[in-house]
């Protein structure tokens, strides 16, 4: 039986995240973005009828429309990433690595380097179909498993053709260190590797340094899970950040982001790492915060040796422009792997896109 791919949201743009595969006469949702903007609405869910849905982690862009889904619809995430679901949504539990069947298929998950809880998607359907949801190769807390092969990879492709390392970004970010700096971050993912890599530094050049309560929570979550979820030898850096009090009066703060503005933060400068909305932009070309990456996701060359990985013959960057010079880029890097179409059948070769 022939299987096929609709990317409902989240091509062709920085997006909120719904693909469904059909497959064995069944339809399964991988994740159920919600919008990234305050005052957008997501349209994906409109008439959508599916028979399970499956979420890769807890971001808003990623499980932010489940509230739309019917209660009806069997929902698989890890527990973790559950304490996100909406209250009393039922589960059912996704192994952080390992199989299960859904409707008769064989799902398999592995931990994607991303965020906490979070995993990759592998289903055993004509070839294999690999989604990584949102990945990382370079994360110092979490790690990426080797998926199996596949014949279509479903990538996070969010940085495009950037692919400069992760010690680039780090050594950018330590020259904003020595000034009043407030850093809003998601809590559950590049907070926990940020927070270890700023109390080093605060000990080394003597800064003072404070941790949101909520991320510190994390932190704890990380490290109450089996040690083979955790990147090897990391526990005492984690014990020493979770051991280490606030500074009431911190230099440096890291902050779980709760949209927050330069206006909230009189004495502290706004410093963003990752994606930035429209109001953020703004604020940002007027002066008013600063910007620098840490690497939280596939740069290009890491998302090419993913393809190559898994054997992949068809290739779908998720959640980056495709037009223009970004297209071009993707052709240069996937040749004629690269699949742009919303719909596909699986084995088939398409590589059309329109805006």
């Amino acid at each position: 039986m022939s299987v096929h791919i609709e990317v409902l949201s989240g091509l062709g743009d920085k997006g909120p995240a719904a693909i469904v595969v059909e497959a064995q006469g069944k339809r399964l949702l991988l994740d159920a973005g919600g919008a990234l903007h305050s005052n957008d609405t997501i349209t994906w869910t409109n008439s959508l009828a599916v028979d399970a849905v499956l979420i890769s982690h807890d971001h808003i862009d990623h499980i932010g429309g489940v509230a739309e889904l019917a209660e009806d619809v069997p929902l698989y995430c890890t527990p973790l990433v559950a304490k996100a679901l909406p209250p009393n949504r039922a589960w059912r539990p996704l192994p952080e690595r390992g199989s299960l069947e859904v409707d008769g298929i064989t799902v398999t998950t592995g931990q994607a380097g991303h965020s906490l809880g979070g995993v990759w998607l592998h289903l055993a359907v004509e070839g294999g179909v690999f989604y990584s949801g949102d990945a990382c190769f370079e994360s110092r807390l979490f790690p990426f498993d080797t998926p199996p092969p596949a014949r279509v990879a479903l990538l996070d492709a969010s940085y495009g053709s950037y692919d400069q390392p992760q010690a680039h970004c780090v050594r950018a970010i330590s020259k904003h260190l020595y000034q009043p700096l407030a850093l809003p971050v998601p809590e559950t993912g590049r907070a926990l590797e940020m927070s270890l890599w700023l109390a080093e530094e605060a000990d080394q050049h003597q800064l003072t340094l404070a941790i949101d309560p909520l991320i510190r929570h994390n932190l704890a979550a990380l490290l109450a899970l089996p040690e083979t979820l955790r990147r090897p030898e990391i526990d005492v850096a984690i014990a020493s950040v979770l051991a280490r009090a606030n500074d009431e009066n911190a230099l440096l703060r890291l902050i779980s982001d709760r949209n927050d503005t330069p206006a909230q933060w009189p004495d502290h400068h706004l410093l963003h790492t990752g994606y930035l909305t429209p109001d953020r932009r703004a604020q940002l070309a007027a002066g008013k915060i600063s910007w620098q990456r840490w690497n939280v996701h596939l740069r290009a060359s890491h998302l090419v040796a993913l393809a190559e990985q898994l054997g992949a013959t068809q290739v779908v960057p998720l959640f980056t422009p495709l037009c223009d010079n970004e297209l071009t880029a993707w052709r240069s890097l996937l040749s004629d792997r690269l699949c742009t179409a919303q719909r596909f059948p699986v084995n088939s070769h398409l590589a059309t896109f329109s805006v």
